[in-house]
């Protein structure tokens, strides 16, 4: 009598298994993946172009007149983030952005390395290549990092480094950021081996903005468009391997990357967005402090997360009214000097 109930639930449940093996192999096949080509006509700006650099066809936008200043984004990122704040500082200087390899719109690296200090490598060859030979630079997030240490092997270029919610001091455990089993067991066993949908781009965005004005569903959507080149899956695991710190590990790694921090010798800028569930601002003050040069800047913005580009536009204002003033010195000893602050964010004495 109740062999056909327990012989439908049976059939549904071979449906079902069918159904997510189905979805498994299409997406390892890379069913749904984006052409680059299309990527690249959705997405490029009117100042994109496509460097040829040791194999690498490498995306950059580049506008504006003046000192130049490079800027290297972070993971989940693309150069796209600094939009607002490029508009406003190519009226005065020359804003260079790169699509670090596998993010965005540059093209495979037929060497097959995806790291950060391959990044640092492009961008030499970049600077040799367009004959840059003093530059500021600045990083978001792990961009920061590759900002950071290029300064450090490249002094002789860098007048000035510019560190955008920078996780390069060691992080106490109560202040990291925190995630559920359930997203970890996700994560672990079907968004990073299988696929990550665009619910996932969401939700990861909720996390890292403070600021939800600026959580569109263009942003949430041109973030997932950007992680669906084919083979991005693989590649993006390698870089995230090579990183210095991952989310399941932030801030334990770090030791080495702050003793390098406390070699930094030109002026510097430290940007903190401190609301939301990523970074405190007592972390930023723990960058600024570990800084080699003494007087290094720290700025804050209330309100603003981890996105800080996107979620506090007027933050480049600051960025020009620093490097404006570095060569009066500012930048040796912003905090004592009166009468100079920031036009649009709230100055830190990081004592």
């Amino acid at each position: 009598m109740h062999r056909r109930p327990v012989q439908a639930v049976m059939a549904v449940l071979a449906l079902l298994v069918l159904g997510l093996g189905g979805f498994v192999l299409a997406a390892r096949l890379g069913a749904f993946s984006m052409p680059l080509a299309e990527l690249r006509q959705r997405y490029e700006t009117p100042h994109s172009r496509y460097v040829r650099l040791d194999g690498v066809d490498l995306h950059v936008d580049d506008r504006g007149q003046g000192p130049v200043i490079v800027l290297v984004h972070g993971h989940y990122q693309s150069l796209r983030i600094w939009d607002k704040w490029a508009d406003t500082l190519s009226r005065d200087y020359r804003v260079i952005r790169i699509d670090m390899p596998p993010y965005g719109l540059s093209g495979p690296d037929i060497t097959g390395k995806y790291s950060p200090q391959r990044v640092e490598q492009l961008i030499a060859l970049l600077a040799k290549r367009e004959g840059l030979r003093r530059f500021s630079i600045g990083g978001i997030s792990t961009g920061s990092a590759i900002a950071m240490r290029y300064s450090l092997q490249h002094p002789n270029q860098i007048t000035s480094l510019i560190l955008v919610n920078a996780p390069l001091v060691p992080i106490a455990p109560r202040l990291q950021p925190k995630t559920s089993a359930t997203l970890a067991f996700l994560e672990n066993n079907l968004f990073r081996p299988v696929y990550r949908p665009q619910a996932f781009y969401r939700y990861l965005l909720g996390r890292l903005i403070a600021n939800k004005a600026v959580l569109t569903d263009d942003l949430v959507r041109q973030t997932w468009d950007m992680h669906r080149k084919p083979g991005n899956q693989a590649t993006l695991d390698q870089f995230t391997s090579a990183l210095r710190f991952e989310a399941s590990d932030y801030g334990k790694r770090s030791q080495t990357t702050a003793q390098k921090l406390g070699s930094v010798r030109v002026p510097t800028l430290v940007l903190w967005g401190g609301a939301g569930s990523m970074l405190p601002l007592s972390v930023g003050c723990d960058v600024a402090r570990t800084v080699g040069r003494p007087g290094t800047v720290m700025i804050s913005y209330p309100g603003a997360g981890h996105f800080l580009p996107i979620e506090a536009p007027g933050a480049a204002q600051d960025i020009a009214w620093f490097l404006g003033d570095t060569n009066t010195n500012i930048g040796d000893n912003a905090v004592k000097k009166p009468g100079s602050r920031p036009p649009f964010g709230r100055q830190e004495a990081c004592h």
